[in-house]
């Protein structure tokens, strides 16, 4: 019995979900995506610390940017799961 052909791209999501990389992948992207959906100025001044459960935390050096970050958490946190595609980080903490 012949098996239907697949599509590369298919075929390759599956490999990544059943050997756990994909997230692995998607945490890889993080800092590109946190620079585009925050800016430069706030990207300069801001570091991706750590991710774990869903939580990903962000420390902020500069006072004036950390406040505006912290009041835009919500809609960051719902952009960079946009651009990554999945709903990678649940809460997002600006520190």
């Amino acid at each position: 019995m012949e098996r239907e052909p697949q599509r590369l791209s298919a075929l390759l999501q599956h490999f990544l979900k059943e050997s756990g990389l994909e997230e692995a992948l998607l945490l890889a992207r993080l800092p590109e995506l946190w620079a585009e959906v925050v800016g430069t100025p706030a990207a300069r001044v801001s570091t991706l610390r750590h991710f774990a459960a869903g939580e990903l935390i962000v420390e902020v050096s500069v006072p004036a940017w950390r406040l505006e970050l912290q009041l835009r958490c919500e809609e960051l946190r719902r952009r960079l799961n946009e651009r990554l595609g999945h709903e990678l980080v649940r809460k997002l903490v600006i520190r």
